[in-house]
């Protein structure tokens, strides 16, 4: 397991490969560099075995693939990391285990269906309940338990979509009733399908890569299209839907951050503040090292991790 590498550890083990850049040395030798991940956690890589290089050029997004090399220490790191150098790469083979590749979330899963169901049957505004009913039905509720909720920022796991919603949707309830004189119908349903449209952009398989449609579209206007096709399904109009809408086109909070719309309802604040919170709070680890210290791209800075 990655987790477990140490400087001078010899290697042979399946990974998930990013390759980041291919190109050439200034002494004219070819390379690849990336990174490597197994569902412990995740190592640069270097490679300068042309063979291996020229593979990597062809590779199309996250490879999973058997990995013979060595763990150093990268002398261009100022904080001395590690990254694994790679000596022999071969495809997998139906017989190797790959199991290791599909990264889990810490949470118990059915205790977060359960709480998704509570939370569903909570909401009693009738237009409401029935787009809620329609958006998750059948196979697009199968996946929703399986979707990550992002390829690499946050809840990137199995089932990271399920408790993300989810705990938006508690977060969001109890500043709802802090705050009181909202809608709170209006908040568990606009929390629970605020990211449904990651079902289209993002991939449950290996790697999690986006799809086209979902780098063309975006998870904020598919999510709303979502929504929209299961209100005419179910023949829902009127201002709630408008609302609700607003709610998953502001999510982001402002234009800049992506979102299509600024946030101008109190429902609408309090469910992007839930989702902006629940990203957050993801970013923190539990960890064993002595060195409680993390740099967290998402944040841009470094995060004391859970020890």
């Amino acid at each position: 397991m990655i987790s477990d590498f140490k400087a001078g550890s010899k290697i042979c083990q399946s990974v998930l490969l990013r390759v980041q850049r291919v190109g050439t040395s200034s002494n004219g030798a070819p390379f690849a560099r990336g990174l490597a991940e197994d569902n412990s956690g995740k190592i640069p890589f270097i490679t300068f075995e042309a063979g291996i290089v020229e593979k990597m050029r062809e590779m199309d997004g996250p490879s999973p693939v058997m990995v013979s090399g060595s763990v150093d220490i990268n002398k261009f790191s100022g904080e001395m990391a590690l990254q694994l150098v790679i000596k022999k790469l071969s495809d997998i083979v139906p017989e190797d285990d790959i199991s290791n590749l599909l990264p889990e979330g810490d949470f118990d899963h059915e205790a977060y269906k359960d709480k998704f169901d509570r939370l569903i049957k909570s909401v009693l505004t009738p237009g409401l309940r029935l787009v809620l009913d329609n958006v998750f039905e059948g196979a697009v509720y199968e996946q929703f338990l399986r979707n990550p909720a992002g390829m690499r920022l946050h809840h990137a796991y199995i089932g990271g979509l399920l408790q993300h919603s989810v705990d938006v949707a508690v977060l969001a309830t109890a500043m709802a009733e802090s705050i009181g004189g909202v809608d709170k119908d209006l908040i568990v349903a606009g929390a629970l399908l605020h990211d449904v449209g990651k079902l289209r952009e993002i991939s449950a398989s290996m790697g999690f890569p986006y799809t086209t449609e979902g780098r063309l579209l975006g998870h904020i206007s598919m999510s709303a299209a979502i929504v929209q096709e299961a209100a005419a399904k179910a023949r829902v109009t009127g201002p709630k839907l408008q609302q609700l809408l607003h709610i998953i086109l502001s999510h982001h909070g402002e234009p800049e951050k992506g979102s299509p719309v600024a946030c101008a309802t109190k429902e609408a604040f309090i469910v992007h503040y839930a989702d902006e919170l629940d990203a957050v709070m993801n970013q923190f680890k539990k960890t064993d090292n002595k060195n409680p210290w993390e740099y967290n791209k998402m944040l841009q800075r470094f995060l004391m991790s859970n020890v």
